[in-house]
C-alpha cells in the first residue's frame, strides 16, 4: 500500500471495506484510479481459514459470520476478472461445488459454469483484500467513520454533485466519485436528504423471518453427505419452520434454521439444546449433524430484523445526485437465504468500475450504471418479496397447493420445480441459471413448457412427504430436552 494522499484527494473513495467495497477498489485500482477505502472496523488479520473465522472482529458487518453462498455469477466474473481471489481462496480450503455432476443426461457447451464456492464469508473477504493491497493505487484506512458527504457548489436548483466525504473527525477528501459501500444500514438517503436533494428510490418489504445459524464440522474420517441439493446441503420447508445447510470450507458447513417473528415458543431454538432437538427432528439434516458425523464449531448464531430494500438514485430516468453511487447491499439486499449479496456485491464493484472507465461525465456515468444494474436488482427484489410473502401466508394457514403456479408461483419454483429439476435436464440447466443469478430472477416463471413439465414431474411424483415433525410434537421434544439439559 504505496498510495500517497496528496491534498487529501484521490479518484474514488469507497465507504466500506465489505466485498462490495472491495470488489469496487480491486477493480478501480487495477484500472489505475486511486482509491482510498474508508472502514469503521479495525484492520484485517493474517492466517488460514480457521483463525480468520475465529478471531478477525467486524462489528460493522452483524452477519459477517453468517452462512453465505458464492454462487456462479460470483465465480464467472472473479475467473475474469481477479483470478487470482479465487486462487487465494481455494488455498485456503475452499470447496468447489460443480453443479453439473448433478445434471441428468449429457453434458452440454456451457454446464462448466454451474460452479459455485463453498467457504466462509471472513476467508473470502480476506482474499479480496489482500488482492487490492497488492495494487499501489489502493489504500485502506481502518477506525475511520464517515459523517457526511461534500457537495460542489452548485447553481439553484441544479443537480446536486457529490465530490468527497467528510469523516467524523472533521475531515474532508475530495474524490472524483464516491462510492456507498456501507450495506443495508446506509445513511445516504439522509445524507442527501440534509444536501437538498430529492428523495431516492427506496422500496422494502418483510422477510418474515428470524433465523438461527450454528457452524459445524465433519469429523474426522466422516465422507460429506452426497446430495442431489445443487447447493450442496439440504433445504426444505416443514410448513412453519425452514431450513437450509450451507456447505463451506475444510469440512465445514452451517444449518440455518429459520421461523416466522410471530412464533414466540419456536424462539427456544436460540439455546443449543433445542436447536440440536429440532435439527435431529428433520431427515434431510440428521446425516450431517448427528454427534457421530460433526461437532459444532460455534453457538447457535441468531438473527433477525430482516428486510429486503431495493434503492435507487435514478427516479423518473434522472439520477437524484451524480458524483456518488451505492452498490452491494447498499443499493438492494434480500433475504439472506437466497444468497444473493455476496454475487450482488461482486457484480456491481466490477460493473461500476467499467462504467467509469467509458466515461467521465458523473450524469452519464450514473445512468449508465443503473441500466446495467438497475433493471436487474429491482426484479431480484421482486421476486425474493414474492416468496416471502407468500411462504409466511402458508405458514399462516392458507390453503397453498405449492404444486400449482396459479396458487403461487413463487413457492411451485422453490418447492416444486426445483425438486423436479433432477428429472429433466433442460429444467436443470433453467433451475441452475435462476439459483446462480445468471438468467434474470422471473426467467423461469415465463417458460411455460418448462412450467409444464414441472408440474407434470410433480404429479407423477405423487404427493409430497412430510419433511419433519408436525409443530406441538417438536415443541413437545424441545420442552423435554430443556427439562433434561
Amino acid at each position: 500500500m504505496v498510495l500517497s494522499v496528496t491534498g487529501e484527494r484521490v479518484d474514488v473513495v469507497v465507504l466500506g471495506a465489505g466485498l462490495a467495497g472491495l470488489s469496487a477498489a480491486l477493480a478501480f485500482a487495477r484500472s489505475g484510479r486511486r482509491v482510498l477505502v474508508l472502514e469503521r472496523d479495525g484492520p484485517g488479520i493474517a492466517g488460514d481459514a480457521d483463525r480468520l473465522f475465529d478471531t478477525w472482529e467486524r462489528p460493522g458487518i452483524s452477519h459477517f459470520r453468517q452462512p453465505h453462498n458464492f454462487l456462479a455469477l460470483a465465480c464467472q466474473i472473479l475467473l475474469t476478472r481477479a483470478p487470482d481471489v479465487l486462487d487465494t481462496v481455494l488455498a485456503l480450503g475452499a470447496r468447489e461445488n460443480r453443479q453439473y455432476e448433478l445434471l441428468p443426461g449429457k453434458a452440454q457447451p456451457g454446464d462448466e459454469a454451474f460452479v459455485s464456492l463453498c467457504a466462509r464469508r471472513p476467508m473470502f473477504e480476506a482474499a479480496l483484500r489482500r488482492a487490492a493491497e497488492r495494487s499501489e493505487n489502493f489504500v485502506l484506512e481502518p477506525f475511520t467513520r464517515v459523517a457526511g458527504l461534500l457537495s460542489a457548489s452548485a447553481r439553484p436548483n441544479a443537480r446536486l454533485r457529490i465530490c468527497g466525504v467528510r469523516t467524523s473527525t472533521g475531515r474532508e477528501i475530495r474524490a472524483d466519485l464516491v462510492i456507498d459501500a456501507l450495506g443495508r444500514t446506509s445513511p445516504l438517503g439522509s445524507w442527501l436528504n440534509g444536501l437538498g436533494a430529492r428523495p431516492m428510490l427506496e422500496r422494502s418489504s418483510e422477510c418474515g423471518l428470524i433465523y438461527y445459524s450454528r457452524h459445524f464440522r465433519l469429523r474426522d474420517g466422516v465422507d460429506m453427505p452426497r446430495t442431489p441439493f445443487l447447493l450442496g446441503g439440504p433445504r426444505g420447508e416443514i410448513g412453519y419452520l425452514a431450513f437450509a445447510v450451507f456447505v463451506e470450507d475444510n469440512r465445514a458447513f452451517a444449518l440455518i434454521l429459520s421461523i416466522p417473528p410471530w412464533d414466540r415458543q419456536l424462539r427456544a431454538l436460540k439455546s443449543e439444546h433445542a436447536y440440536m432437538t429440532a435439527a435431529l427432528s428433520l431427515p434431510l439434516v440428521v446425516p450431517w449433524v448427528h454427534p457421530d458425523q460433526a461437532e459444532p464449531i460455534t453457538p447457535v448464531l441468531p438473527m433477525g430484523s430482516l428486510q429486503n430494500v431495493h434503492r435507487s438514485l435514478v427516479v423518473g430516468g434522472e439520477p437524484v445526485a451524480v458524483g456518488v453511487q451505492p452498490i452491494g447491499d447498499a443499493l438492494c439486499h434480500t433475504n439472506p437465504t437466497f444468497a444473493y449479496g455476496a454475487g450482488l456485491s461482486i457484480k456491481h464493484g466490477f460493473t461500476l468500475a467499467d462504467v467509469a472507465g467509458r466515461t467521465e461525465d458523473a450524469r452519464a456515468r450514473a445512468l449508465d450504471f443503473d441500466d446495467a444494474t438497475g433493471a436487474d436488482a429491482a426484479a431480484r427484489f421482486d421476486v425474493v418479496s414474492a416468496e416471502d410473502r407468500d411462504r409466511l401466508r402458508l405458514w399462516q394457514g392458507e390453503p397453498i397447493d405449492v404444486r400449482d403456479p396459479s396458487h403461487s408461483m413463487a413457492l411451485f419454483l422453490r418447492m416444486t420445480a426445483y425438486a423436479a429439476a433432477a428429472e429433466d435436464p433442460d429444467l436443470f440447466r433453467a433451475v441452475a441459471r435462476r439459483v446462480n443469478m445468471l438468467d434474470p430472477p422471473d426467467a423461469l416463471e415465463h417458460d411455460t413448457t418448462l412450467i409444464g413439465r414441472a408440474r407434470q414431474i410433480a404429479h407423477d411424483s405423487g404427493p409430497p412427504q412430510p419433511g419433519g415433525p408436525a409443530r406441538a410434537e417438536l415443541l413437545e421434544a424441545i420442552d423435554l430436552a430443556l427439562i433434561n439439559a
